[in-house]
């Protein structure tokens, strides 16, 4: 994926210093159960006595059941997933169909999950993730979000991971949100119902990687290279001009 230079510079002995054992303890995290055990989730749920079902949960600003909030969650657009400052992964939006193909697959067994179970060790992938949670961690030079944009070759697939610090009331480091999404769909509506298009901007100073490898009507994807990912995704949204559509 492309980092933004800030990420790219940190330091590389403290980032790999963030314990994706989980051998911490969070605030909240369930003690003495397995973390990689497919069954923590109901094994932590009955230790805990969680709320479940038409169990009303009072929020800050409103009153939901389980099943309202699960049922809300589920058709959120995007794939959302949370992990705690301890490093452990604890929920994500489960598709509504089960046939969806997650863009960042999870499964059910996968909750409870250490980082370093949750991610594959290949190539630079916990690398990259413990340099995402530190940086969120710690506020890496005042930055509470990250934004990679994912090369895929195609400027009809505009993948995009968002990562969010979650602070508690008191502004201490919680955990971190993640956001998944394909964007394409979005540009494509506002652009169709704007009068616009989205284009190659030739004078963009960043993402030429991105622009070498896309086309606006490609139907395959072009492998995605560890050079891609270091660059950063390159788009404009120019009035089409062959409608005289108003920008406006």
């Amino acid at each position: 994926m492309a980092e933004p230079k800030w990420l790219k510079d940190m330091d590389k002995d403290q980032y790999l210093k963030e314990d994706f054992d989980a051998q911490g303890k969070s605030r909240y995290t369930v003690a003495d159960l397995i973390k990689n055990d497919p069954d923590w989730l109901d094994k932590a749920a009955e230790k805990t006595h969680a709320a479940t079902g038409d169990d009303y949960v009072k929020l800050d600003s409103g009153l939901l059941t389980v099943n309202q909030i699960n049922w809300m969650l589920r058709n959120t657009i995007g794939e959302l997933t949370f992990v705690d400052d301890n490093n452990q992964f604890l929920w994500y939006n489960r598709p509504v169909d089960p046939n969806v193909k997650m863009k960042a697959k999870r499964v059910p067994a996968q909750v409870g999950n250490t980082m370093g179970e949750v991610h594959p060790d290949v190539r630079d992938v916990i690398l990259e993730a413990k340099k995402v949670v530190h940086a969120l961690r710690t506020k890496e030079g005042g930055h509470d979000t990250v934004y990679m944009p994912v090369p895929t070759g195609n400027l009809k697939q505009l993948v995009l991971h968002y990562y969010k610090r979650v602070e508690d009331d008191e502004g201490n480091y919680a955990g971190i949100y993640e956001w998944v999404q394909d964007l394409y769909p979005l540009v494509k509506y506002f652009c169709e119902t704007k009068g616009q298009k989205l284009v190659v901007d030739p004078d963009a100073t960043t993402g030429a990687t991105y622009r070498r490898n896309s086309a606006p009507d490609a139907q395959t994807k072009a492998s995605t290279k560890a050079a891609a990912a270091a660059e950063e995704e390159a788009k404009a949204v120019e009035p089409d001009t062959a409608t005289g559509a108003s920008h406006n």
